[in-house]
């Protein structure tokens, strides 16, 4: 990887986007059933030996249990297109090579010969060399993961403890009471070996496993492992412990907050890099743990943005790392002497799925998206990047917006803030024009400058029927560093709240803003900001509070993640009226503007009833409110008809408000 050096700009990767993906025909605008439409690429593999990718298709980005899942494979250079590898009825993803680049193992819930009748998901083999895949595993339950051994010998992978026959029986005759807590159904690790066709589990019982990595030679296990398998403890009390395989004996933590980033051996197996998250839950830094020595560095603390997924040189000097700053996403090379951070290239926004590189580590591959272009498959070697799939052609006779990185500064302390504008197509600098505001989610997470359309990214579609859309990312967000994520902590509807008006009075100034048509709206955090927006001032004519935690004290209480607000505010007993001060449901009677409430029903992070409290309040306020439940919809919402139901909602509203 030392070869990398840096590569052609951002600008440049977007003109080459921009030309590749012009239209022939008079554009379209973007309906709603448009965006859910869109066919998803995901989890992109290089092969070893640097030559094909393997890759995940959704066939709708929009899908209830992402059951139509398949399987593609296209050549690193791009010199054939992609084709299909694996189809048919039910989910085929999680595809991973053998060391021998002959071989590739996936996860799928088709029909298996080894278990008639069941569809869970199971472990297969495919060989390029020919032949049908072949089953390998008929695990009681789903497996969740897996990965190679360096050998090609044997597959590490997880899978949950099964229900035992007996309770199997009393739930068919209903004898289903549930002890909150109790009886936990944790995931293990299991060994399958290829020659005997035999699985083992080799963890203890009392330990869930959330994710795994094997050493070089191939003797150990890196794993984040938790005591309980709840979503609070798989995101802020996961620890890193290292499994000897030889005396299946799991040695005792080397880190007690692992982020849900997979741990990175060193080439020569004496080294782990892996990231941590701070005590108080808002962000990570990545860390080196030396066996030898047992010294852990701690790198990245003052670095102004985020690192995220590693990779280690082949000389075990440095390591690759996927960067995010600002709004634009990258590759930089992290010391491991000095934790020295160097810039290697830019990128296409380089989404949640990582990258995956050649064992020369030569050639990378990543799914990566421009404001114009939905993700694809791109890669990364040398000094050039290229995308080497077209899934969704369709979109290059959308009528599209303009989209672009914008910064402005911050009144409370000068800082400068960055976010996205897009403005509807053919717009003329200097016009006013209807806006929505659209707040993301997190707080600590960040717009990004990529492709924004889906039924959580409402810019392109908007865009499209007229309207600016201007996404910040205030205090509290990623992209700036460790401090500036941390801003927002006890201070919700503050600092933040301030950076998003600042933001907006800048378009005005520079007329692109119309003060009298502005809208906003987002999810989780973004619904609390656009509740808060409405509570405090009467700017915003139109709201869609998406999902959101409303009252923060009484979310700390019902959330399946309370460490999350312990995080930001405190003991939510001693802390209890400064909850209640940054809580927009006590601010009810000041609300100004039309609100739609918007959540789903088998919500556990925000439950619903704090959207109904505000639904409730306003009505019994006689302010206009509207609420919509999505009945077995979670906290992010899955179900095509319910995906497309608020992209729908999501322009009715604005149209009917605005």
């Amino acid at each position: 990887m030392n070869s990398l050096v840096r590569v052609v700009g951002l600008s440049v990767l977007l003109t080459a986007v921009a030309q590749a993906a012009s239209p022939s025909a008079a554009p379209q605008r973007i309906e709603p059933v448009d965006i859910v439409d869109l066919r998803e690429v995901t989890d992109p593999q290089i092969s070893p030996d640097g030559k094909s990718i393997v890759y995940s298709v959704l066939r709708r980005v929009s899908g209830a249990e992402h059951d139509d899942t398949s399987l593609w494979l296209v050549p690193a250079d791009g010199s054939k297109p992609e084709r299909a590898l694996v189809i048919g009825a039910g989910e085929s993803g999680n595809a991973r090579w053998a060391p021998d680049s002959r071989r590739i193992a996936f996860l799928s819930s088709r029909a298996s010969p080894l278990d008639p009748g069941k569809h869970s998901r199971q472990l297969w083999l495919l060989s390029l060399d020919g032949g049908e895949a072949q089953p390998l595993t008929k695990i009681d339950g789903d497996i969740a993961d897996f990965r190679w051994s360096p050998d090609g010998r044997r597959i590490a992978f997880l899978a949950a403890d099964s229900l035992s026959t007996d309770v199997r029986a009393r739930i068919a005759l209903r004898q289903d009471a549930i002890e909150v807590d109790a009886n936990p159904q944790r995931q293990r690790v299991w060994i399958y070996d290829l020659s005997s066709r035999a699985a083992e589990r080799v963890t203890p019982e009392n330990i869930h496993v959330s994710m795994l990595s094997w050493s070089p030679d191939g003797a150990r296990l890196a794993l984040r492992t938790a005591q309980t398998p709840d979503i609070n403890a798989h995101w802020y009390r996961s620890d890193l412990a290292i499994l000897d395989l030889a005396e299946k004996r799991l040695n005792p933590p080397i880190a007690r907050r692992a982020a849900a980033i997979a741990p990175a051996w060193s080439p020569d197996g004496q080294r782990l890099a892996y990231s941590e998250i701070y005590d108080d839950g808002i962000g990570a830094e990545p860390r080196i743990h030396d066996f030898r020595s047992g010294k852990v560095t701690n790198c990245g603390e003052s670095y102004p943005g985020l690192l995220g997924e590693m990779r280690w040189n082949n000389d075990g000097r440095a390591l690759l790392v996927h960067k995010f700053e600002n709004t634009r996403t990258g590759f930089a090379q992290l010391d491991a002497s000095n934790c020295e951070i160097k810039h290697v290239a830019d990128a296409l926004y380089v989404g949640p799925y990582g990258f995956s590189a050649s064992a020369d580590g030569k050639t990378i591959a990543y799914v990566g998206s421009a404001f114009h272009q939905p993700p694809e498959v791109w890669v990364m070697s040398g000094k050039t990047q290229k995308a080497v799939t077209r899934t969704n052609p369709q979109t290059a006779s959308w009528q599209l917006g303009e989209a672009r990185e914008i910064s402005w500064t911050a009144t409370t302390d000068g800082k400068a803030i960055y976010g996205v504008l897009v403005t509807p197509p053919g717009y003329v600098q200097g016009t006013p024009v209807k806006t929505v505001v659209q707040i993301h989610g997190g707080p600590e997470w960040a717009w990004w400058s990529g492709w924004l359309g889906s039924w959580h990214e409402w810019a392109q579609m908007l865009a499209s029927h007229g309207y600016a859309v201007f996404l910040p990312n205030p205090r509290g967000s990623d992209g700036q560093g460790t401090a500036f994520a941390k801003a927002a902590k006890g201070d919700w509807g503050g600092g933040d709240y301030q950076d998003v008006i600042d933001g907006v009075d800048a378009l005005i100034k520079q007329r692109i803003v119309e003060p009298s048509r502005l809208g906003i709206g987002g999810w989780s955090y973004g619904g609390f900001m656009s509740a808060w927006a409405v509570t405090h001032g009467d700017r915003f004519k139109a709201a869609i509070v998406g999902a959101a935690p409303l009252d923060v004290a009484a979310m700390g209480l019902t959330t399946d993640t309370p460490d999350f607000i312990t995080g930001y505010f405190g003991d939510p007993f001693a802390n209890h009226a400064q909850l209640d001060a940054h809580s927009p449901i006590r601010f009810l009677d000041k609300v100004q503007g039309a609100v739609l409430i918007l959540h789903g029903e088998q919500d556990t992070r925000v439950p619903i009833d704090l959207g109904e409290q505000m639904y409730v309040g306003m009505r019994y306020l006689n302010k206009p409110v509207t609420m919509i439940r999505y009945p077995r919809e979670p906290h992010w919402m899955h179900e095509y008809e319910h995906h497309k139901d608020v992209l729908t909602r999501v322009l009715a509203w604005f149209d009917a408000n605005l």
